[in-house]
């Protein structure tokens, strides 16, 4: 009792501190790095009340019919941020909450993304038609890992809004020009840290952007703005870590608050191959909404900050956005199209187009057709899209593989 007893003492002359010197420490955002961790998923049981004849009816497609696998509560080896099932794409479930306390909303998530839960401590996972098994993945980015240090939540959300309302860190541009939107940058999201940061594993690769493609992150929607950029890394760590790939899977990430963040290392000019398209990886560009879209549909911020960000990305290509384009599929598991496979498709398309997946969203792949326009409108307000002297030659078929 007296070593805890001396912790949450320590925890909150911290906070106190902390707290007090926000003002000061306004012109340096904190970035406590981020730290991954894993455990086994305890095996997973039926779901209570469904009879066996059920069970074996389960739909054949993973994420459709009623609850299959529902785990018990499980208590994390520490305290995390975000969570997911590693090297997993089919869709599944999870919901999380501080120990003993309320649960979050069940978070549907597929894809290989996690969820972010903005500090928890127990979580649990749901399945339907399939029963997940494997290791639970989980990043810390808030330097929260213990109950003493959770205490400190608030006092880095001080630190950090007071940074944003110093600086103007995190306001979107005001130009009124389709040249390249203000971006938060790799290094501003912490990407470059030494010490929890998200360095790519390998060089990038390049291919030719020929369609913008929108997807969802499956982030609860309700996350403060100085939360975006650690999501940011979270997100980047776990596609990393958890699922194996080079770096982040997508080229760009905008937040509810109308903020665009650079996404894959190697050059926001430049075609670089990404994993968010599987089949067409390297022939299109991509801008993820960080939220979940299911049933709400991205802010008008966020919107913005989409078309901003493709109006610039398909003109730098020479791409309209209304217009028709050929792609050659790669394959893979996960795309609607078979290997060699040649498909004409809209210029700028959600994720569910191309892949075996329900990302974007309904609620914002309803909103396509109007942020289509929307690109095309700001593009010809400007002259229309010109050839980038920067866009490397090439591209149709591969990018198959995630990386």
């Amino acid at each position: 009792m007296r070593i805890a007893t001396r912790y949450l003492a320590g925890g909150l002359l911290a906070l106190a501190l902390a707290w007090v010197a926000a003002p000061a420490l306004s012109a340096h955002r904190y970035f406590p790095g981020a730290v991954d961790f894993e455990q086994r998923l305890p095996v997973v049981e039926p779901s209570p009340g469904l009879a066996k004849q059920q069970l074996l009816r389960s739909p054949r497609r993973a994420g459709t019919g009623p609850v299959s696998y529902r785990s018990p509560v499980i208590v994390a080896p520490e305290r995390f941020d975000l969570a997911g099932l590693a090297g997993e794409m089919r869709p599944l479930e999870i919901r999380g909450r501080d120990a003993g306390g309320e649960w979050s909303e069940w978070v549907e998530t597929e894809d290989g993304n996690p969820i972010y839960f903005g500090g928890a401590d127990e979580l649990q996972v749901r399945a339907r038609g399939w029963r997940p098994s494997g290791r639970l993945h989980y990043v810390n980015v808030s330097g929260t890992t213990s109950t003493a240090s959770g205490l400190l939540t608030g006092a880095r959300e001080a630190i950090n809004s007071a940074f944003i309302s110093a600086t103007g860190f995190l306001q979107p541009s005001a130009d009124a020009t389709p040249t390249r939107p203000q971006i938060v940058t790799r290094a501003e999201w912490g990407a470059d840290l030494a010490q929890g940061g998200c360095p790519p594993r390998e060089r990038p690769d390049y291919g030719v952007v020929k369609a913008g493609v929108i997807h969802h992150t499956v982030t609860a929607n309700d996350y403060s703005e100085a939360e975006a950029p650690e999501i940011v890394l979270g997100i980047c760590r776990y596609h990393r870590n958890a699922n194996g790939w080079n770096d982040i899977g997508y080229q760009a990430l905008v937040d509810r608050f109308g903020n665009t963040y650079q996404g894959r290392a190697g050059g926001l000019s430049k075609a670089v191959v990404g994993a968010q398209a599987q089949g067409f990886n390297d022939q299109t560009a991509a801008v993820a909404s960080i939220g979940t879209h299911t049933t709400e549909a991205p802010s008008q911020g966020a919107r913005r900050a989409i078309v901003n960000y493709l109006a610039w990305r398909l003109a730098l290509a020479g791409v309209d956005a209304v217009g028709k384009t050929t792609l050659v599929s790669g394959g893979g598991e996960l795309s609607r199209y078979p290997s060699g496979k040649r498909v004409r498709l809209n210029e700028v398309f959600g994720h569910g187009t191309i892949g075996l997946t329900a990302c974007p969203g309904e609620a914002l792949d309803a909103l396509i057709p109007g942020i289509r326009r929307k690109i095309q409108d700001r593009i010809e307000q400007f002259g229309g899209p010109e050839p980038s002297p920067t866009e490397p030659p090439g591209g149709g078929g591969g990018g198959v593989g995630p990386g």
